[in-house]
């Protein structure tokens, strides 16, 4: 499978998105979205990793590497039902090549054999755009998190279990699944949710536009 190896860079933070070949939904399940979670975290350390249907033989939990020990740290993302969002902090080089070969082979895999299909899965190469600016990394954070309830999957943005934006908004998580120490020395807890619901309204206006970024809208019921 060929994906996107272009010149990112350490310390870079980048907007990373993709979606299922011919708008197809990638995520058909709870189950499907519960194993990509599981995948995010298994696939952020460095060096060699073993694939994780032998994990789980072998009962092996993975946990959320620390901030910067990482291939990369994540610091928001979003499922959708046919394609995905993630913002990603490079913490070596080619972190985030290696990263996505890893996530986004072990999930096709794991849907081609539940869903008894063959070929790619996703478009690719994958999108990435550099975010190099504190109040730009705060509105695509907001962008990310805003996704269903721009959708009309949601009536209450906190309320989709599928995204990040309520571990970047409460005071502690049983499980990790990002790293939100770089979000929260920009913007308390109470702010950001704030932030995010200032502008929820108005992203929701923005009907059919607002996905046009990456050409989806079958998220849409």
């Amino acid at each position: 499978m060929g994906y996107r190896y272009v010149d990112f860079a350490p310390g870079e933070i980048y907007h990373i998105f993709t979606r299922g070949v011919e708008k197809r939904k990638i995520f058909l399940y709870d189950a499907d979205r519960i194993r990509f979670l599981s995948l995010l975290i298994h696939c952020l350390p460095q060096g060699q990793i073993q694939s994780f249907s032998v994990a789980q033989k072998l009962k092996q939990k993975s946990e959320i590497t620390s901030s910067g020990e990482g291939l990369v740290d994540i610091l928001s993302y979003c499922l959708m039902n046919n394609h995905f969002h993630l913002l990603l902090k490079e913490n070596i080089d080619h972190g985030i090549s290696i990263y996505m070969q890893r996530l986004l082979t072990s999930y096709a895999m794991y849907f081609n054999k539940r869903s008894e299909r063959s070929g790619s899965l996703f478009v690719h190469p994958f999108k990435a755009v550099l975010v190099d600016a504190d109040e730009q990394f705060l509105h695509v954070t907001r962008y990310i998190h805003l996704n269903p309830f721009a959708a009309h999957l949601i009536k209450d943005p906190f309320e989709y279990r599928w995204s990040s934006l309520n571990e970047c908004v409460s005071r502690s998580t049983n499980k990790p699944t990002c790293h939100p120490e770089l979000l929260g020395e920009m913007i308390q807890k109470k702010e950001y949710r704030e932030f995010v619901l200032d502008q929820a309204d108005y992203e929701q206006s923005l009907d059919d536009n607002y996905h046009l970024l990456i050409d989806i809208d079958e998220d849409k019921p």
